[in-house]
């Protein structure tokens, strides 16, 4: 019987269908390209490795599936299914792929708030010409990195080389990092937010992150702290925050991820000052160089996987990551 890869991806060109091609061809299996938009459950059962993504369902009722290879970060949606945490099938995630377009996300709504484009942006609408007044700088600035994996440290790279001090926040602070100033363990959370000028998430979505930064955390933050998010929603207590930024207690957020998605027409935070939501487009696949990654870490460890040797980016379903 052949051993048949499903590739179930949207970003799909010449090139890397070519790599995938060779590759598979090198190691010994099939390729079999399917419309990630319709993939069927004979799809998926007819596939020993699945690389990309399918529905929950699919992936629990799948047949001969042994390796499922995300092609994204998050796959928290994954890890509770009973073929995956009892080892029937190993997950890998996507991790490596990711951290440098949302790093530069992170940067870019930093910069706007800090700079207050979005507040000049505004008086271009209106044709006005007038100066706003004292803005901020990263440089002398403390960022405070909640989640130090690949985002978090590409993230923390980047705004350390333009001057900032900055904080690590992660499991285990006995870990360090070539990128960060100091580390914390999450026991040492609110000592980490304590007169930081920025408190950056980038966190996975675990029952241990939920709610991570709330009422407690917020009020240990400056009055001109900004908040960013790229990780889950989860992570931020919405309604905290909403009336944190709504009465001037923090100095604004950019927020990429929310506790429901969409964002529902009637939130509250569509209306806060300083705010800027962007639609979960920080990590997606629209940067070219990201797919190219993907496609990279997948081949990688299809080479592994034909010889029997340890994958990179297994997850582990008791974290969750």
């Amino acid at each position: 019987m052949s051993r048949i890869i499903g590739i179930c991806i949207p970003f799909l060109n010449e090139d890397r269908k070519n790599k995938i091609l060779e590759t598979a061809k090198l190691s010994g299996f099939e390729v079999k390209f399917c419309d990630y938009e319709k993939v069927t459950q004979d799809d998926i059962d007819s596939c020993e490795v699945l690389f990309g993504m399918a529905s929950r369902k699919l992936v629990s009722n799948a047949k001969n599936l042994k390796w499922m290879q995300a092609s994204f970060a998050g796959v928290d949606k994954y890890v509770n299914l009973d073929n995956i945490r009892n080892g029937n099938i190993i997950l890998t995630n996507a991790t490596g792929a990711y951290g440098i377009t949302i790093a530069e996300h992170m940067i870019t709504v930093l910069l706007m708030l800090m700079r207050r484009m979005t507040e000049y942006y505004d008086l271009q609408k209106e044709k006005s010409w007038k100066m706003l007044g004292e803005i901020r700088s990263i440089m002398n600035s403390t960022i405070t990195v909640v989640g130090f994996g690949d985002i978090g440290e590409n993230f923390a790279k980047r705004a350390r080389a333009m001057g900032a001090t900055i904080r690590g926040v992660r499991r285990n602070a006995d870990k360090k990092s070539e990128f960060a100033d100091e580390m914390y363990s999450n026991d040492k959370l609110l000592e980490a937010i304590d007169g930081a000028d920025v408190i950056a998430l980038c966190l996975p979505e675990t029952d241990k992150t939920k709610h991570i930064i709330g009422a407690k955390e917020i009020e240990k933050m400056k009055n001109d702290a900004i908040v960013i998010n790229v990780g889950r929603g989860t992570a931020i207590d919405e309604n905290a925050l909403i009336e944190a930024l709504s009465n001037n207690k923090i100095g604004g957020a950019a927020l990429d991820v929310f506790e429901k998605e969409p964002l529902s027409n009637d939130s509250a935070l569509w209306n806060c000052k300083n705010t800027i939501i962007t639609p979960h487009i920080s990590g997606n696949t629209s940067l070219p160089l990201t797919c190219d990654i993907v496609v990279d870490i997948f081949c990688k460890n299809l080479i592994k996987y034909a010889n029997n040797e340890k994958l990179n980016n297994l997850i582990d379903c008791s974290k969750g990551y």
